[in-house]
């Protein structure tokens, strides 16, 4: 999965309604966008490729639970020139499934027209059917930054990152987008997400980087820099854990491969209990023993009674 992929899922996922409010104002004030559904992962065939939705939400109308709509999102680096076909392609297969109205919006992370476009697909080429076919194109990197850390969804402040600076340095854009996002009355889960947004698309190289820690020393910006430092613990708390699974992921593999060799075919139980261990001193010690063992009870990976029948 690519690396945007993962970052904005989960931030569009968690301000899915602040999405709906920056691309579609004029739609949005119509929704109850406090209780969006969101679908499980769909997966639909496209040009001979299986293919899963970005995001699929219900959504339905205010003071109106008869009828809801159908929002798909997809996120992409670049604008395709395909992107409208395919775009009508994942329509129809969701109308198929579902049976219902659906918008369909792109973000467009680095090329693209600016701002929000509503687009429709040739009728030349495609003929009046297709043509019927509207969607809606938001395309970050061409927007002024400056309009969106004024707007009040915490989503925009997380987007400027991706934008022209304008008249901001970029150590500036950066600490204006972290300044909104550190005086916010956000959970930590959100604030984390925001956070991560900017520090992964609005990377500075040293000497920017300088610039911004400068910044970061001055008293009225403390609620940054503690910030910046939350953030980077929970990174590297995340780092250790992520290298512990691989280490006890290996390790197991490892104690199961000499489990084989020393005493032919495992059962079940054994290898439940081996995936289990949580340890990686234990199973190093396990590792150790097996040449030495005289069955898997003594190493208790298998109850006596099954060992001795």
């Amino acid at each position: 999965m690519p690396r945007h992929d993962s970052i904005f899922k989960g931030l569009l996922r968690s301000f899915f309604s602040d999405l709906l409010h920056l691309a579609v104002p004029d739609l949005a004030a119509r929704l109850d966008l406090a209780h969006p559904v969101l679908l499980d992962k769909e997966f639909f065939t496209i040009g001979g490729r299986r293919r899963e939705l970005d995001l699929l939400a219900q959504v339905f109308f205010r003071g109106d639970r008869g009828h809801f709509l159908l929002v798909h999102v997809e996120v992409e680096v670049r604008a395709r020139p395909d992107m409208g076909r395919r775009l009508w392609r994942y329509r129809r297969q969701i109308q198929a499934v579902h049976d219902n109205h659906v918008l369909s919006l792109v973000v467009y992370l680095q090329r693209g027209r600016a701002g929000v476009q509503v687009q429709a697909l040739d009728e030349d080429l495609l003929g009046a059917d297709l043509a019927d076919f509207r969607y809606v194109a938001f395309g970050l990197a061409g927007c002024d930054p400056a309009e969106y850390l004024v707007r009040p969804e915490p989503l925009a402040w997380g987007l400027a990152a991706l934008m022209r600076r304008g008249a901001l340095t970029r150590p500036a854009l950066k600490l204006a987008c972290m300044s909104r996002i550190a005086a916010a009355d956000l959970d930590e889960p959100r604030r984390a997400l925001l956070v991560n947004c900017v520090e992964t698309y609005l990377e500075l190289n040293p000497e920017e980087a300088a610039e911004y820690a400068a910044l970061c020393t001055v008293r009225e910006n403390r609620e940054v820099r503690a910030m910046a430092t939350t953030w980077m613990e929970r990174m590297e708390a995340k780092g250790m854990e992520k290298g512990l699974q691989q280490g006890l992921r290996a390790l197991r593999k490892v104690l199961l491969s000499l489990l084989e060799q020393r005493f032919g075919p495992l059962p079940e139980e054994t290898r439940a209990r081996i995936e289990a261990i949580s340890s990686l001193e234990r199973l190093t010690r396990l590792s150790e023993r097996v040449l030495t063992a005289r069955s898997l009870a003594a190493l208790r990976l298998q109850s006596p009674a099954r060992s001795s029948s």
